[in-house]
């Protein structure tokens, strides 16, 4: 068995899967919707920051929060944003997935720097 067939195969069968599938319909029509497009791309933008201000240990900003908060509530009023935004998730959802069965699957080589 090859690691780069399997790799190439797995590629195949996400392209194929509904979720991405489902993805690429609604980002067709989110991108003929520049104001979707927009509120779409500064709500991903404004998680993305709050994220990685959470990992650098940094406390939880609470009206970065309630902005997110808010943006979602708009984005909600809006069915191309709305439809793209919970087809983005559910596909990062089944890509969370895949990366954990990967990284499970190979643990206990990568525990070089666990505790002894």
């Amino acid at each position: 068995m090859n690691s780069y067939d399997k790799a190439h195969e797995l590629a195949r069968a996400l392209q194929s899967s509904s979720e991405y599938q489902q993805f690429l319909t609604v980002k067709k029509a989110i991108d003929s919707d520049g104001p979707a497009k927009k509120m779409i791309k500064d709500f991903l933008a404004r998680q993305m920051e709050i994220e990685y201000e959470r990992m650098a240990g940094k406390g939880e900003d609470k009206e970065k929060m309630a902005q997110l908060q808010k943006m979602a509530e708009l984005i909600s009023f809006n069915p191309a944003a709305r439809d793209f935004l919970q087809a983005h998730m559910r596909f990062q959802r089944v890509m969370a997935d895949v990366y954990k069965i990967l990284g499970d699957s190979i643990a206990e080589g990568m525990d070089i720097f666990a505790k002894d």
